[in-house]
């Protein structure tokens, strides 16, 4: 399986794709014409955007990359046990801390009931 990262590229790059196939038939068939605004500015701005974002994304940057993840399955894995090990560590130290003021506290109250 592939990265998000590049999935959503190839999705990017086939809108595009699509969006120039589109607007050159139309002005093929004459449909359109680009000596005057109309929509086809738009397709044609919109598909610069999809390939200009598609580009920036295969590369890691742009708006685009902290949305999609690059890394592989292996690193995914890795990262994410990573990750779980560390929140375990943390939940012991928790756990001990909060057994320790426990002791604290009974030892306390004991010593305060024999005064």
């Amino acid at each position: 399986m592939h990265p998000p990262a590049i999935a959503m590229t190839r999705l990017l790059y086939g809108t595009a794709t699509g969006l120039v196939l589109g607007l050159g038939f139309a002005l093929q068939a004459e449909r359109v014409s680009l000596a005057e605004p109309s929509l086809a500015h738009g397709f044609s701005i919109l598909a610069g955007l999809c390939f200009a974002s598609g580009w920036l994304l295969s590369r890691g940057k742009g708006p685009l990359a902290r949305y999609f993840s690059s890394e592989s399955d292996d690193a995914m894995a890795k990262r994410v046990k990573e990750e779980v090990e560390e929140l375990q560590r943390s939940e012991d130290v928790n756990a001990k801390w909060a057994h320790l003021e426990a002791k604290v506290l009974t030892s306390e109250v004991i010593r305060g009931e024999e005064e």
